[in-house]
Formats: C-alpha cells, structure tokens, sequence
C-alpha cells in the first residue's frame, strides 16, 4: 500500500490518475526535495556509489520521494542518503534516465529526452512519456525493475576459487560479479556473474558447477549471463573491475 507522505507524493498519486495533471506535477517534481541513495561498496577506497535500475535494457538512476521509499527498495543495504532538489541532481549527472521510486506502488520513469523537455520548461511535451507507459501497460507492481549494485561484503568465497578456476579455461576472457535486487514482496538478491568467453560458455558452465558445489552458501542465489549480450553489459562495462582477467589472472 502506497500512502502519501508529502506534497509530491500526493501530487504524483493524482498525476497517475489524472493525466491533466502530469505536467504540473512534472514541474513540481523539478525542484522537489528528493533522497538519492548512494550504496557502499565496502572497499575504502572506491567509497559510495550511485547504483542503477535495470529496465527493458536500459539503465536508469534511481531517486526517491522520501525516505520510507529509499528503504522499501534497499532493505538493510548499508548506504548514504543525500537530500537534493532533482535540478541539484542533474547538474550532477545529466544525459542520464531516471527513476521515480522503483519497487514502489506510484512511481515514474524519466527518459533522458523527458528530463531535457523539463530543463527547457517543457513539462508538456515531458508529460507525454506517462502516456508511452500507459500505452506499453508497464508499472512497478507488474514488472518490478531491477536494481543492480557491487556486492557488499564483496563475496571472496565465490570469485577467489572462480578466478583459480577460470585461470585453467583458456577460453574465459573476463568474469565479472554484481548483485541484482529484485524489488517485490521477497526482496530476492542474486549474485549475476557475467562471463566474456571464446566459444562456447555452457562449456565453462559444466566446470563452474564443481566449484560452486564446494564453494557456494546455501544463502548464495547466484546466476551466469554471458557477456556481451545480457542486460547488465553496460553496467559490467562502466561500474565494476572483473574478478578474473586473462590479462590479469590474480583474484581481484
């Protein structure tokens, strides 16, 4: 159950339902004090980052209406909150999609090109992506994006005997590891490793099932996606180091 707890949350319910109100609510959601969520890495070097949505194949940024938001997304996940009007966000991180409140009953998805229209006053013409996602019958409760992040604590367990493992496989180029969180009523985290291969990677995948036998947690809910061509390929691509490197063998 989704119940209001500020302005723009009760604006944002009505502009769900009255499509004469969107624009409006557009450029009230501009200059709205939002909770932008950063995840600890857990490395103290690298700090806090800003994790991703994962939609459609597409990547988005998510920010929150509140903070019982940002909590019914992540959990217990350990990270820092950030107060900031959405204008103060993208002077931060612009050419960027975003996310209004994934996992949660009202919410929204703000292309890049939506996020301009608003920047030039154009809350109109921003306005007409509720009516593309009306059209397409996507909301959160249907189809919960997925967010994706660096595991923390990073998961040793695993990529320390997959990483011995992969040096064997001339065949592995790459292995890369996040954690994808489903935002439903089971809050199920996987570990997604993303293997770049020479040939065939089921090949790989009859080696990786010996390892993971003697390796994994009974907690651990792990899946393998070959890279390129999964959904996560971008975030892989600009937000993690691989565990495992042909050029560089050792265990990240």
């Amino acid at each position: 159950m989704f119940i209001p707890e500020n302005d723009l949350e009760r604006s944002l319910v009505r502009a769900a339902e009255q499509p004469e109100h969107r624009a409006a609510f557009l450029k009230e959601l501009l200059d709205a004090e939002l909770a932008f969520a950063l995840l600890d890495t857990g490395n103290a070097r690298e700090g806090y980052v800003v994790p991703e949505v994962s939609h459609d194949d597409l990547s988005f940024v998510p920010v929150f209406s509140s903070q019982t938001r940002v909590h019914a997304m992540f959990g217990d996940e350990k990270l820092q909150v950030v107060r900031q009007t959405f204008r103060q966000i993208l002077e931060q991180i612009d050419d960027a999609n975003f996310v209004l409140n994934p996992g949660s009953d009202y919410g929204r998805e703000l292309m890049a090109e939506d996020v301009a229209c608003m920047l030039d006053g154009d809350f109109e013409r921003a306005a007409e992506g509720f009516e593309d996602a009306d059209e397409d019958g996507e909301t959160a409760e249907n189809e919960p994006p997925l967010l994706v992040g660096e595991p923390s604590p990073a998961p040793t367990h695993l990529t320390a005997p997959l990483a011995a493992l992969f040096a064997t496989i001339p065949q592995v180029k790459k292995a890369h590891i996040g954690q994808a969180v489903f935002a439903d009523s089971e809050g199920v985290r996987r570990l997604v490793i993303g293997l770049a291969v020479d040939g065939d990677v089921d090949d790989v995948l009859d080696r990786v099932g010996e390892v993971l036998e003697k390796a994994a947690r009974p907690s651990d809910v792990i899946d393998f996606v070959e890279i390129p061509g999964s959904p996560l390929d971008e975030y892989f691509a600009r937000d993690l180091k691989p565990f495992y490197s042909r050029n560089d063998p050792q265990p990240a």
